[in-house]
């Protein structure tokens, strides 16, 4: 039932209601303070619209509101959960305060995500990982992606408390302020100080930042890769002609810090910004086709729904399917297949401009006309129109051009040959028949029209003609001369028959007779009978027995007297044993009017009766007036006799005087030689050639026979002045001494024989082998020089000399014009190839004070050079021990060039890997396949297979060094202003490409002017391939032009053992091969060329090779880089001093004493060495 109740209604006790409606406000005091509604109990309390609670509100258990939560202020006094079991925000007062997003029992103060202190899951929802947790702990640490965050080894509350760790990737978009409140500026770098991290201005040279990769490629791509503290990102329109939508470069206004990220897109586009704005491509482009050959090349179908426009031509190559009809108003080209199933018609011409394949048969009833007028050069490359199978004509051939047949049968018939026709060959021009031309009719010739061969006009034979019948001539010219008649023969005519002439004319003279035989001989086999005289009227000169006016084979016997107008000579060789023998024998008494020589013995029977003096074999009549002493007697000198000086002659000695003559014996002073050359042509093994003071102009090459002194009275005092001034002067062998002389120009320049050139001349050299340059006085065997019979080989030994002869070379030593084959067997230590020296002075100017070449050594001690071009140079693996020794002037001090040929070649007996020093070899053999032993003074090379590398790119078998970058020349500095100082541009040139490759660095040199006037190469890198293009770049705008200098990379031999029976030998090298060799590889041992000296003294080097010039009175000004240079696996270990007193140890440390310090490379790495452990000790 309803019960209404009016206003101010009471109950006492309880009522139990079954629905109550209530549709005003209920008043209920829940505190229960008046007395009045105290403790209203309702099981269920449902409010259908807005409730309003003044006072507090007290929920004993689980409140559930299933709409919004609209509160000023919210308090919970214990925890608070969104969320099933607060999966989605936790917040517990009881446990230190910690709140939890995603995260029903956060482990710190804050924590969003991760793993609780539970470790299991709530509610079906998974526990987040390490990774994805949020959290702050209890002493304020933020952890992203970690719960926790102080659980690193390194970490240390002595360097500040840690607020954030975060195991992951960090995006900041604006700026990171440092310890000092600063954001720093563009380029600038973060860098720890006392305080915290600040910001810093970066250093072109000290940064360390971070390489930066294009397509995998280091930054700069082209050069040696660098590091940036900056990235640059900008956006570049690629104006349609962009390849690479993402490019990183250096940045043009700050290349040496800030690395610039270009995005290009593919497509240009007219209006920045406008997104109607119509974009393009300057290239080809392809789809569906990775290599376009039209602007747009599309590799499959296009779909139009609007119309198409063809401005120009269209030119379909392939199938086309017309389902409706074609109208073509203009021209068509087909430039693929046209496939008709159906009858086609054309009413016009056909043109193709195109190539047109037809597969069968081509059946043209009316005329075909090809108008190409490409010529044909070859049987597949036939013009305008090429057949690859044969072709028939059944109508005449006519050809405008020339026809070659290039078939080379030979014509063995009428019916097989390179051209067969059938019927005759008209040919209105000439014939040529490169091989045998036969006609095979046998038709006989009866006169000059008949025969198997007719020639209306002449025929001319260049080689012998042959008939087989009877030759006859019709015509009946007559015979005035040689030249005239019927038949005429320019040379000889053999008869083996019978000859018969049937002219009678007498014969008055040599041109009148029925034969005369105008300008050719007459032989005759058996006897000639003359009835009347013999004249014989040629006036040949007779200059032995074949030749004259007559010649006869035989005895003469004469039965009168004989005239002989003209000289008589008898070529009779038979010995005259007495008086009635010999080639002429005259029973009578002979009386001569004139001079008798006898070239042999001479045998008088009877008295000789001298009315005058004796003159002996060099014309010398033993008396000379001008001469102080006449006392001479005759003496036997080798052949013959001498007018002699009383004394006994030496032994061992050749003497060589001014006053000398080259006749004498030189083995007296007194009886001297005049030219050295005269004296070494006698001289013998273990001879001296004593030379008295003066000049001696020589006709040189002078050969030394082994073991020969040449020894001058003095230094200054004996001077060789060469007749051939681009030719050595001695050419000395095992054991040869040259001491005591000088060596010089000739003296008539006024300028002491300096102003003539002796260009590329040694002044002491090996003997070359025979030819142009080989000895012409003296010795004159050939070289190469030997270790004689003693096999061992002694060096020639030059002592006390000077050099004075301009752009000469003191001591050319060419290891090819030495060798140790004296036997025929090459006996191994045998082969040195030296030469020594003490004390030999070079002054010749713009020359080189000793060369030495193709493996040969020297041992040098006080080699003093002035103004040479190049002091001491050692090449082709040449080399030498150089001591207490001087360069003054010139242009450079010691240069090391090069290698030899290849000495040694082996194999890699066991792989070895990356950075290994020590490698086993077998096979290691010279180039005579004897087995040999790897030495100090050789660098080697793997002939490594690229292939096996996976660093590189590069692919096949070294047959070359890898190189590094040894210098950069500067070929072109520059404009004026091209370049600044303070921003010096960047050099960079290729990467390397070889296996374990190192970057090289540059750093180039500013003037004041703004051009580049050095580059220093701060690393030279590695393993570039010996055929590396080494094209050198420069950043900026700038015109200057660079080149790169390169060195092979040789590893030289320290130590190897004894090789073994096939060869096996380990060698132990100077240097760590960085990459890995495999077994089986291939190697190579070359000679260095290298220089080791001590003690060596530096003036004025680079100065110039002019004296009057170079010194420092007239401004010369050295140039210490030119003192040591080592270039190409040349070396040069040294210590030197300059002409300041600065003294050297190598290129790596250097005492200045103006100075007073100390500086190197090698001296800043021991600084670094030692101090290093200190600051970081002291951090």
């Amino acid at each position: 039932m309803t019960q209404n109740y009016g206003n101010q209604n009471a109950h006492d006790g309880d009522s139990i209601f079954e629905n109550v409606f209530i549709y005003g406000k209920l008043h209920y005091d829940f505190d229960g303070d008046t007395g009045i509604f105290k403790d209203l109990q309702v099981d269920t309390l449902k409010v259908l619209k807005n409730s309003e609670f003044v006072g507090v509100a007290t929920f004993r258990d689980d409140v559930f509101i299933e709409g919004k939560l609209d509160t000023e202020f919210a308090l919970v006094r214990q925890r608070l959960d969104v969320g099933v079991a607060g999966t989605v925000l936790s917040a517990d007062a009881n446990s230190i305060g910690r709140v939890g997003i995603a995260n029903t029992l956060p482990i710190h103060r804050f924590q969003v995500g991760g793993p609780n202190t539970s470790g299991t899951p709530v509610s079906g929802f998974p526990l987040e990982g390490e990774d994805k947790a949020f959290i702050v702990s209890s002493d304020g640490t933020v952890g992203i992606g970690t719960t926790d965050p102080l659980n690193f080894p390194s970490y240390s509350a002595s360097h500040g408390a840690l607020k954030m760790v975060a195991a992951g990737s960090i995006k900041i978009d604006r700026n990171i302020y440092d310890s000092a409140d600063s954001v720093g500026f563009n380029g600038y770098y973060l860098k720890r100080d006392g305080e915290g991290i600040r910001w810093a201005e970066a250093s072109p040279i000290a940064m360390e930042g971070i390489y930066v990769q294009d397509e995998g490629n280091y930054l700069p791509t082209v050069g040696t890769a660098q590091t940036f503290s900056t990235i640059n990102f900008v956006q570049v329109n690629s104006l349609g002609v962009g390849t690479d939508t993402v490019v990183a470069i250096p940045d043009p206004d700050n290349p040496t810090d800030i690395a610039r990220i270009q995005t290009s897109d593919l497509w240009g586009y007219t209006t920045v910004g406008d997104a109607n704005s119509p974009i393009y491509r300057m290239s080809k482009v392809g789809i569906k086709n990775a290599i376009p050959d039209k602007e747009l090349d599309v590799d499959g179908e296009i779909h139009a729904t609007g119309n198409v426009d063809f401005d120009a031509d269209l030119n379909v190559d392939g199938n086309q399917q017309l389902d409706g009809t074609l109208n073509v108003d203009g021209a068509t080209t087909l430039n693929n297949t046209l496939d008709v199933d159906l009858a086609t018609r054309l009413r016009d011409t056909l043109q193709v401009d195109g190539a047109t394949d037809l597969n069968d048969t081509l059946d043209v009833d009316g005329k075909a006309t090809f108008n190409d007028i490409t010529q044909a050069t070859s049987i597949t490359d036939g013009g305008s129109v090429t057949i690859d199978g044969g072709t028939a004509i059944a109508k005449k051939l006519f050809v405008g051009g020339d026809t070659k047949i290039e078939s080379v049968t030979q014509a063995t018939s009428t019916t097989s040959a390179a051209l067969v026709v059938g019927g005759g060959v008209g040919i209105g021009l000439n014939l040529h028949v490169g091989g045998i031309g036969k006609i095979n009719s046998n038709a006989t010739s009866t006169s000059t029209a008949s025969g198997a061969l007719v020639v209306t006009g002449g025929t001319g034979i260049g080689e012998n003609l042959w008939v087989g019948g009877y030759a006859r001539v019709a015509s009946t010219q007559g015979s005035t001369d040689k030249d005239t008649g019927s038949l005429v023969v320019e040379g000889g005519v053999g008869i083996e028959e019978n000859l018969n002439i049937g002219g009678n004319t007498p014969s008055t003279d040599k041109d009148t007779g029925a034969l005369v035989i105008e300008e050719g001989g007459l032989g005759v086999e058996e006897n000639v009978n003359i009835g009347g005289e013999i004249k014989v009227d040629s006036d040949t000169d007779s200059t032995n027995c074949v030749t004259g006016a007559a010649v006869v084979t035989g005895g003469v016997g004469i039965g009168g007297s004989v005239n002989i107008c003209g000289d008589a000579t008898v070529h009779g060789i038979t010995e005259s044993n007495n008086k009635d023998t010999g080639a002429l024998v005259v029973e009578g008494g002979t009386g001569i009017e004139k001079n008798l020589n006898v070239g042999g013995n001479t045998r008088l029977l009877g008295t000789l009766e001298l009315e005058n003096s004796i003159i002996d074999k060099l014309n010398d009549a033993g008396y000379d007036i001008a001469r102080a002493k006449n006392d001479y007697r005759l003496s036997a000198v080798g052949a013959g006799v001498s007018w002699r000086p009383s004394g006994v002659d030496t032994e061992n000695a050749i003497w060589v005087t001014v006053d000398g003559d080259d006749n004498n014996t030189g083995l007296l002073e007194g009886d001297a030689k005049r030219t050295v050359g005269a004296a070494a042509s006698i001289a013998k093994e273990g001879d001296t050639i004593i030379i008295r003071s003066g000049s001696y102009t020589e006709n040189n090459p002078i050969g030394l026979r082994t073991d020969v002194s040449v020894s001058g009275e003095d230094l200054r005092l004996v001077t060789i002045i060469p007749e051939n001034r681009t030719k050595d002067v001695f050419h000395v062998r095992r054991g040869c001494l040259i001491q005591n002389i000088n060596f010089s120009g000739p003296p008539d320049d006024g300028k002491g024989g300096v102003s003539y050139a002796h260009t590329g001349a040694g002044a002491v050299a090996f003997p070359p082998p025979a030819g142009a340059e080989s000895a012409v006085t003296g010795y004159l065997e050939p070289g190469p020089a030997n270790e004689g019979a003693t096999g061992r080989w002694k060096s020639p030994y030059i002592r006390n000399c000077t050099n004075f002869m301009s752009k000469s070379i003191g001591m050319k030593i060419d290891g090819d014009n030495a060798n140790a084959d004296f036997t025929g067997t090459n006996n191994l230590g045998q082969d040195l190839k030296s030469m020594v020296c003490d004390a030999f002075t070079q002054y010749n100017e713009a020359g080189i004070g000793v060369s030495i070449t193709n493996n040969a050594y020297a041992q040098l001690v006080s080699i003093f050079t002035i103004a040479s071009d190049i002091g001491i140079s050692c090449s082709k693996g040449g080399q030498c021990d150089l001591t207490n020794s001087n360069s003054s002037f010139g242009n450079y001090g010691l240069f090391a060039d090069g290698v030899g040929d290849t000495e040694f070649t082996g194999t890699v007996f066991k792989s070895a890997i990356a950075d290994s020093d020590s490698f086993e070899l077998t096979n290691v053999q010279d180039s005579l396949s004897r087995f040999r032993k790897p030495f100090d003074g050789q660098g080697l090379f793997f002939k490594i297979n690229l292939a096996d590398y996976n660093d590189t790119t590069a692919t096949g078998t070294l047959t070359q060094p890898l190189q590094l970058i040894r210098g950069i020349r500067v070929i072109n500095g520059g404009n004026p202003g091209d370049y600044f100082a303070s921003a010096p541009p960047v050099i960079t040139v290729p990467n390397p490409l070889g296996p374990e490759a190192i970057q090289a660095e540059f750093s180039a040199n500013v003037s004041a002017a703004g051009t580049i006037t050095s580059v220093d190469v701060v690393a030279s890198g590695r393993n570039f391939l010996p055929n590396q293009s080494f094209t050198v770049n420069i950043t900026g705008t700038g015109n200057a032009v660079l080149e790169a200098d390169t060195d092979p990379i040789l590893y030289t031999v320290n130590v190897a053992t004894e090789p073994t029976s096939v060869g096996l030998t380990t060698v132990t090298f100077d240097q760590f091969i960085p990459y890995e060799v495999p077994s089986g590889v291939d190697i190579e041992l070359v000679r260095l060329s290298r220089i080791i000296t001590s003690s060596h003294s530096f003036e004025y080097i680079g100065a110039g090779t002019d004296i009057n010039k170079a010194n420092p009175f007239q401004g010369g000004e050295p140039k210490p880089e030119n003192e040591v240079v080592a270039i190409n696996g040349g070396q040069c270990p040294f210590t030197s001093t300059d002409q300041k007193g600065n003294f050297r140890i190598g290129d790596g440390l250097t005492v200045d004493q103006t100075t007073s310090t100390i500086r190197g490379r090698d001296f800043n790495r021991a600084i670094q060495a030692q101090l290093t452990p200190l600051i970081l000790a002291l951090r």
